[in-house]
């Protein structure tokens, strides 16, 4: 699994949107998309419903949340103390 994918994956759950994600990752949507679909295609379960209103988390997607979380926030610390080294 790519650590990125997940970034993705959290960076569209907190949005709501694809077009928003991608603005926030200061990509263009069709990577975002992708990045997405990829993540699906890893884990063989489908994240989002998309509506015409943005992307819905199913199931799946709300049971990840938490522990993508976990991850983002175990990757900032590692980076904080990186810069202080």
């Amino acid at each position: 699994m790519n650590w990125d994918d997940l970034r993705y994956f959290l960076s569209v759950a907190r949005a709501g949107s694809i077009s928003a994600a991608g603005r926030e990752l200061g990509v263009k949507h069709t990577t975002v998309a992708r990045r997405i679909q990829a993540l699906e295609t890893d884990m063989d379960a489908r994240l989002f419903d998309r509506t015409p209103t943005g992307y819905v988390m199913t199931q799946t997607a709300e049971n990840l949340l938490d522990k993508v979380s976990a991850i983002e926030d175990k990757v900032k610390l590692i980076d904080r103390q990186a810069s202080h080294s």
